[in-house]
């Protein structure tokens, strides 16, 4: 399977969102499994034994955040919001936050990286989560997906990459060393890109190290 290794198995996401939302997402069927939810999310996540949940606030405000606040299957959610709820979504339980218009390969980034033991939140929304209790609670460490470096900190795992970067070790070979799949170094890497403003491995690495990041 693209962007897994070889004995890892998809991630099932169930996923309560329109039709639109889950042929957006199956672009990479490959990757997960996805069950669409008609009804009852916390019912169809147990029977489906769910890795990640998916959930569009956008649709019902009100009752995706009571949803997400009252779940019991201990699975992380991914809220699909506006800028304005994401504060809202995080302090019902949601783990990570995107926009709801973000482009299937962000999402399913998202949801691999909350599958990974991650937090996301979308650029966008940083300034909107005004309550950072929620996030402070969780052991997992915060993916600021921030285009400036300037104004972003990467997290422990992204410092491993960064390192792994500069040796100028593939996507495939930081997956290897540091024991994770393909398609979460890639993710990965994309951040670290996205955080130092920059279009290539090679420029991230040197403008890392102007800012004292790295030594190379």
């Amino acid at each position: 399977m693209k962007g897994l290794p070889p004995k890892t198995m998809p991630i099932r996401v169930a996923v309560q969102g329109d039709f639109a939302l889950v042929e957006a997402l199956s672009s990479h069927a490959d990757e997960m499994i996805l069950s669409p939810v008609e009804t009852n999310l916390e019912i169809s996540a147990r029977v489906t034994k769910a890795d990640v949940l998916v959930v569009d606030v956008t649709r019902n405000p009100p009752a995706a955040f009571e949803t997400i606040k009252n779940l019991t299957y201990e699975r992380p959610v991914l809220a699909l919001v506006s800028p304005e709820q994401t504060a809202d979504a995080i302090r019902a339980g949601a783990k990570g936050a995107v926009r709801r218009d973000s482009s299937p390969d962000s999402l399913a980034a998202a949801i691999v990286a909350l599958h990974s033991g991650l937090s996301v939140l979308d650029p966008s929304m940083i300034a909107s989560v005004t309550a950072p209790k929620p996030v402070v609670n969780s052991s997992a460490p915060v993916i600021s997906m921030t285009r400036t470096a300037e104004n972003s900190t990467l997290t422990r795992r992204e410092n491993e990459v960064l390192v792994l970067l500069a040796d100028g070790l593939s996507n495939k070979e930081i997956a290897a060393k540091l024991t994770i799949s393909e398609h979460t170094a890639k993710f990965h890497v994309n951040s670290i890109l996205q955080k130092m403003n920059a279009q290539k491995r090679v420029e991230a690495v040197v403008r890392a190290a102007k800012l004292g990041l790295i030594n190379i």
